[in-house]
């Protein structure tokens, strides 16, 4: 056998016992898949192979209960990520425009802020497969030490580590678009008036992501991986306020409250319809 999908030296990625059940089964899609392709092709394949290997032993599959998770992650993280790539990109071209020179742009920076949006674009799509791409390239330009901000980070790497044939649901989506807008504009107005000074308060940093968890508490299909979805991409704006014991209290306050509304939203649903 001279393929090199049949010595054990990718299969031996997976667990003994996945192996034992499944391998038979890869190979054949394996060969299904590359017969007359390039070799080029051929290693792509074993290339998802492994990185299903890695899920598989990760329990980070699809079919995993942390892979669940962040299928359902994955559209906030994104749509949190994007607001800050598109609140720096924004500031730094009302700058360069005001300013009458682009002389002060880092342009790596700006460049990971366009793909990081051009990601969130291709996710709208339906193209998660080159939003995951792309949120990976950014990711390694961030680690490779590109100008933006710390939080880009953990948020790309929640829709990088997304299990991969499989998309969030239409209801996350939608109102990941919508976070991803709502946190988006008072950046915008400071960019556009130039008041760098100005801020709505706790308004800014609890009101969207209070919101958000209303709404989605309030769908019938949430399930607590939802609201710990939600919280996770709020981060960014929802740890600001709680730096101290009283702003941790103020703002664990306002989630349950958002949460409680919503569920009471949900209850009533039915004896409204």
């Amino acid at each position: 056998m001279t393929d090199s999908l049949r010595s054990p030296r990718v299969l031996s990625l997976y667990p003994r016992r996945y192996r034992a059940s499944h391998g038979a089964e890869i190979l054949e899609m394996y060969r299904d898949t590359t017969e007359g392709a390039s070799a080029t092709a051929g290693r792509l394949e074993q290339l998802d192979i492994a990185a299903h290997a890695l899920r598989v032993r990760t329990r980070t599959a699809s079919s995993d209960r942390a892979g669940r998770f962040l299928v359902v992650t994955a559209p906030y993280a994104l749509a949190a990520a994007g607001s800050i790539a598109a609140a720096g990109l924004t500031t730094t071209v009302a700058d360069a425009v005001r300013d009458a020179s682009a002389a002060g742009v880092n342009l790596l920076g700006a460049a990971v802020y366009v793909a990081v949006l051009a990601a969130g674009a291709m996710a709208c799509l339906g193209r998660w497969s080159v939003s995951r791409i792309l949120g990976a390239l950014s990711l390694v330009a961030l680690l490779a030490g590109a100008q933006g901000s710390a939080w880009l980070i953990p948020l790309l790497a929640l829709v990088t580590a997304m299990p991969a044939a499989v998309g969030p649901g239409r209801t996350d989506r939608r109102l990941a678009s919508a976070y991803a807008v709502i946190t988006w504009l008072p950046s915008l107005y400071a960019a556009v008036s130039g008041d760098s000074a100005f801020f709505l308060g706790a308004i800014q940093q609890l009101g969207p992501t209070m919101l958000l968890i209303a709404v989605r508490t309030a769908a019938p299909d949430v399930r607590p991986r939802h609201i710990l979805a939600i919280l996770m991409a709020g981060a960014p704006w929802a740890t600001a306020p709680a730096g101290s014991p009283i702003g941790a209290a103020i703002v664990v306050t306002a989630l349950l409250l958002a949460w409680g509304v919503g569920r009471l939203s949900r209850r009533r649903l039915p004896a409204t319809a």
